[in-house]
C-alpha cells in the first residue's frame, strides 16, 4: 500500500493581496485657469483697441518701435509679439501645471507695455515734450491690466486636480501539482 505524501515543492494555501495605486488629471475650474483666460482676453482685446491718442492701432506700430523711438520702418507690427504672448497665455490656462506658461506670457506682455510707454516718452519728448499719460489710449491700459492679471494668474492653482484611486486584487494560493517520484515508474 503506498502511503500519501506531500510534494516537496508544494508551497501553503494562503491569500495574495495586490494593490494599485493610479493617478489622472481631472479637470476642474480654479482660480488660475480663470484669471488667466481674462488675461488672454485682455491681450487679445487689446489687439484691436488704440494704444496711442489718434487711433494708432498696434498693428501700425512697428515692432522696432519698442527699442528705438526714431525707427522709420514699417513691418512687422507690435501684432508680432502680442499674437504669440497671447497663444502661451491661452495654452497656460487650459493645460494642467501650466502656470509656467502664464507667466511667461504676461510677463511678456507687460515687457511690451512698458517698452512702448518708454519709447513713446522719449518720442514725445522729443517733439513737443507733453505727457505721455495723455497720449496713451485705451489699447495701451487694457494690454497692462491684462498682463497684470495674467501675471497673477501663474501663481494661482490652475484648477487642473490630479485624481487618485486605488485598486485591490485579492487572489487565493492553490499548491502547486508538483511531481514526486515515490520510486514506481510505469
Amino acid at each position: 500500500m503506498a502511503v500519501a505524501r506531500e510534494p516537496i515543492n508544494s508551497a501553503p494555501v494562503g491569500r495574495r493581496e495586490r494593490r494599485m495605486d493610479r493617478a489622472s488629471w481631472v479637470p476642474t475650474v480654479g482660480p488660475g485657469m480663470v484669471l488667466g483666460a481674462l488675461g488672454t482676453i485682455g491681450v487679445v482685446v487689446s489687439m484691436f483697441l488704440p494704444w496711442r491718442n489718434g487711433g494708432v492701432h498696434p498693428s501700425d506700430v512697428p515692432f522696432a518701435f519698442l527699442f528705438d523711438s526714431t525707427t522709420t520702418a514699417r513691418n512687422p507690427s507690435l501684432l508680432i509679439a502680442l499674437i504669440p504672448l497671447a497663444v502661451i497665455l491661452a495654452v497656460g490656462s487650459v493645460m494642467p501645471r501650466a502656470s509656467g506658461a502664464r507667466i511667461i506670457g504676461a510677463l511678456g506682455a507687460l515687457a511690451v507695455v512698458v517698452l512702448f510707454a518708454v519709447q513713446l516718452h522719449y518720442a514725445i519728448d522729443r517733439f513737443n515734450g507733453g505727457s505721455v499719460w495723455d497720449a496713451l489710449d485705451t489699447g495701451f491700459y487694457v494690454a497692462g491690466i491684462a498682463g497684470l492679471v495674467g501675471l497673477v494668474s501663474g501663481f494661482m492653482p490652475s484648477g487642473w486636480a490630479r485624481r487618485r484611486w486605488t485598486e485591490s486584487e485579492t487572489a487565493v494560493d492553490e499548491p502547486r501539482a508538483a511531481a514526486y517520484d515515490d520510486g514506481r515508474r510505469g
